[in-house]
């Protein structure tokens, strides 16, 4: 994440934090929204959403096939780089 959500800080980190809940839509209707509204205000948070739900709908779909080894590594990059800024956010 860089621009914007250094602004932000501590709004993008519960988006980060409740993200799974957030796409299981396990999470209160006010809470919700509050999350939709901070992703409203933040493009760095609605890029990232919206690139979990692109990899969800993938994964999904994708009937058991293995994805390919460009796409594998860049995935594991990604989630070794969100790791990392968990971790470096605690």
């Amino acid at each position: 994440m860089t621009g914007d959500c250094h602004k932000h800080g501590e709004d993008c980190r519960k988006v980060h934090e409740l993200l799974g809940d957030y796409l299981d839509q396990d999470l209160r209707n006010a809470l919700c929204k509050e999350l939709e509204k901070h992703m409203d205000d933040c493009p760095d948070c609605r890029v990232h959403v919206d690139s979990v739900k692109k990899v969800i709908r993938l994964y999904r779909t994708s009937e058991g096939d293995e994805l390919p080894v460009d796409i594998r590594i860049r995935l594991q990059d990604v989630i070794a780089r969100a790791r990392k800024e968990q971790r470096e956010g605690e």
